[in-house]
């Protein structure tokens, strides 16, 4: 994958989990120094989670558009 397409999902999972914090009223700063090893290690698995459904969508969007 190039670095362009490669930022493209970056950016999505970046706006998906700002949306998320900013819906709860989550301050970033303050939730990091709060969080167990635990936590940040499932948080860390769910944003690698959604990076993968992310790059899937976008390789299989431009061929169904061509459909």
């Amino acid at each position: 994958m190039s670095e362009r397409q490669e930022a493209i999902p970056n950016k999505v999972v970046d706006l998906l989990v700002s949306e998320v914090f900013r819906k709860n009223n989550v301050n970033i700063d303050n939730a990091k120094s709060k969080l167990t090893d635990e936590q940040k290690r499932a948080i860390r698995e769910l944003v690698d989670e959604l990076k993968s459904q992310v790059e899937t969508f976008v390789k299989e969007s431009p061929s169904s558009k061509k459909e």
